[in-house]
């Protein structure tokens, strides 16, 4: 017996009803989607603004805190002993003999003296004349070496660095593993550092490492990132195209990562 026509069309008119549902699920469902994917977009997009904003704000607070600290050198130490110095000299009198100048022309040149050794000194900090004359893994060992003759910590130093990097990439390098270290003595009472430096297939590779008392980093990166100190040596890391890795937790130390890509390194 033939299945009545009625019932055809009703199982078409099914079958169509289910199709169009079908397709207004998967166009709603692709409206969802894409709607969701735009928000996470955004957000990233929020989150690498936010990210780069706070890296320019450390980039001038490093600039800052050197100047500051440049000024504050200048002040303190050339700037006192200059007023000491001119104290002196007013002191002399054309008319007195020669031997009643004695005294004050021996502190006068030890001041001096002084004002040439702090000069160099300052000079120095602002660019050692290793890295400028030999480069960074001459400096860095320097500094290695250093630390290591004063007895309060351990510092293991390798280099494969075969190449010279360009002046600005020289400078930032240092100034970060300067910071390094500093934050080591300060803050994590280590007893020893790892410094190794060299080249790795197309990177530059840096790492950091130090035995110290480490932090809990979900929760510095919850206060808004990896505290001011790794956030500016980040800053300087990116100034130069590179880019800064950190890992630490309680009881484990630092570890630190730095890359930066083999494009002509002497030229960036």
């Amino acid at each position: 017996m033939d299945t009545p026509p009625e019932i055809d069309l009703s199982l078409v008119l099914v079958g169509i009803i289910g199709m169009l549902l079908l397709a207004v699920a998967l166009v709603v469902f692709f409206i969802i989607y894409q709607r969701r994917l735009l928000r996470q977009q955004n957000e990233l997009r929020d989150k690498e603004r936010e990210h780069q904003r706070r890296l320019l704000a450390a980039a001038v607070e490093v600039q800052e805190n050197e100047r500051r600290r440049i000024a504050g050198d200048l002040h303190d130490d050339i700037g006192s002993l200059l007023s000491a110095a001119r104290l002196y000299l007013k002191q002399l009198d054309p008319s007195a003999k020669a031997e009643e100048h004695a005294e004050i022309k021996e502190e006068t040149i030890n001041i001096v003296g002084q004002i040439i050794q702090n000069t160099r000194r300052i000079t120095h900090d602002l660019m050692p004349s290793e890295l400028e004359k030999f480069g960074l893994s001459a400096a860095a060992e320097d500094l290695c070496e250093r630390l290591n003759k004063t007895g309060e910590i351990k510092v293991h130093f390798n280099s494969t660095l075969s190449q010279r990097l360009s002046a600005k990439r020289e400078v930032a390098l240092y100034r970060v593993i300067q910071e390094l270290v500093n934050n080591t003595l300060k803050h994590a009472a280590a007893d020893q550092i790892n410094l190794e430096i060299g080249m790795q297939r197309d990177q530059f590779l840096m790492r950091y490492a130090d035995d110290g008392k480490g932090f809990n980093t979900a929760i510095t990166q919850q206060r808004g990132g990896a505290g001011l100190g790794l956030k500016n040596m980040e800053s300087r890391i990116s100034l130069i195209d590179g880019q800064l890795d950190f890992q630490s937790q309680p009881g484990q130390g630092l570890q630190v990562n730095i890359h930066l890509p083999l494009i002509d390194l002497r030229k960036t």
